[in-house]
């Protein structure tokens, strides 16, 4: 029986290797860990079935293919090397004595790239839709006025920049409070990124009137974050409205599609923020310019009222006063008569009531007749106040005599 060393079979391995795969395949895979080392990216590839590998191999791009790639694809190349993407990449079949199976990757189809994120993005709609989330966040209520702003953006990225200059030199004198809650905005890295900065965002909403979404542009294959279900759900989902600025001029972003208001730049962004805020402004201007006139119209319709009262006042007294003094005036005439008058029916009077009273006086009654009796100085008026043996005084109109009672009758 024949026996080889592990290096002898691996050597016969590799011989057998070059003879029967001598030049470069295209492969479709999807690339679970992508690491950099030393200027080379070691990538684990694997396809799947149902969710489950079923097959996995090792991958390898090594500097001077990267740069060569670099200069053909430009920033696509790194949109590429992202864990969880599906790519197509042209590569060698490589087995080494020591390191075993590698595919050495020589170029990359982005076409291919591009038309798995579609169907991606076409599913991520789709679900959208069908959990009714594409029209959720613009529901939400933007203020008139908008000044306190989550920027979820990367600290670095220039359209960050652009934003806040952009805002900070308005000619209007608005002022603004920007929070930055710092992320990735693509990579691997940014979709979990975003997600938990959204989380912050939502947590202290009150303190917000937008969240503005933004970065400096890029490729489709650099936007692809922005496609992502779970993201586009986040976003939805947020209690207040999401202005996003993602930088492309052509394409539109499945967060465009679910966001309060889709812009193309962070620079239109705070362009709609200043517009929306003059607008709110010039319709103060126009209302107080309104109540102003509105007020002097009543103002001046009020001055016409009392000028018109003033003179029915006017009028109206004159015309009470002149009636009054017509009446002081008959008045004043008719005193001298209506004293002399009264004075002559008063004399009248008086003398009518002294002849009476002389004709009812003791004096004349004494004449007539009569006679008035006292006991000790008191009139009698009553038989009960006499008794036998009382000494009474009668008074007649020429004398007076004295008597003594001997009997009273009743």
């Amino acid at each position: 029986m024949t026996t080889y060393s592990l290096y002898e079979l691996n050597e016969y391995i590799r011989r057998v290797m070059a003879l029967n795969f001598p030049e470069a395949y295209w492969i479709r895979c999807e690339l679970s860990q992508v690491k950099l080392s030393k200027g080379h990216y070691f990538l684990d590839v694997v396809e799947k079935g149902d969710d489950t590998v079923i097959a996995q191999s090792q991958a390898v791009l090594w500097n001077r293919d990267f740069k060569i790639l670099q200069k053909k694809l430009g920033s696509d190349l790194m949109s590429l090397l992202q864990e969880g993407l599906e790519v197509q990449f042209l590569a060698r079949v490589d087995f080494h004595e020591r390191y075993g199976l590698k595919l050495i990757i020589e170029d990359f189809d982005t076409a291919y790239s591009l038309g798995k994120l579609e169907q991606k993005r076409q599913e991520a709609i789709r679900q959208l839709k069908h959990l009714d989330l594409l029209d959720k966040n613009k529901r939400n209520y933007l203020p008139p006025v908008v000044q306190r702003i989550a920027v979820l953006t990367s600290e670095t990225a220039a359209g960050y920049q652009d934003f806040r200059e952009h805002l900070a030199a308005n000619t209007y004198g608005y002022r603004f409070d920007c929070q930055l809650f710092t992320t990735a905005v693509q990579g691997a890295l940014a979709e979990n990124e975003m997600l938990a900065q959204l989380g912050k965002i939502s947590s202290k909403s009150a303190k917000f009137d937008a969240v503005v979404v933004i970065r400096g542009g890029g490729s489709k294959l650099d936007l692809s974050v922005f496609d992502s279900l779970e993201l586009c759900k986040g976003v939805a989902n947020l209690p207040i409205p999401v202005l996003t600025g993602i930088g492309h001029d052509v394409d539109e972003s499945v967060l465009d599609l679910v966001a309060y208001q889709s812009l193309k730049t962070p620079t239109a962004v705070a362009d709609f923020i200043l517009h929306r805020n003059l607008l709110f402004e010039n319709e103060m201007l126009n209302l107080g310019l309104a109540v102003q006139q509105f007020s002097q119209t009543i103002l001046k319709e009020k001055e016409i009222q009392l000028q018109y009262l003033w003179r029915g006042i006017e009028s109206q007294s004159m015309g009470n006063l002149r009636q009054h003094q017509l009446m002081l005036d008959y008045i004043a005439r008719e005193i001298p008569h209506l004293t002399r008058n009264y004075l002559g029916r008063a004399q009248g009077q008086m003398e009518a009531l002294e002849k009476i009273c002389h004709l009812l006086s003791p004096e004349v009654a004494l004449k007539r007749g009569f006679s008035i009796t006292t006991r000790q100085g008191i009139p009698v008026v009553s038989i009960q106040q006499l008794s036998a043996g009382d000494e009474i005084e009668t008074l007649l109109h020429d004398g007076a005599a004295t008597s003594t009672i001997k009997t009273t009758q009743q």
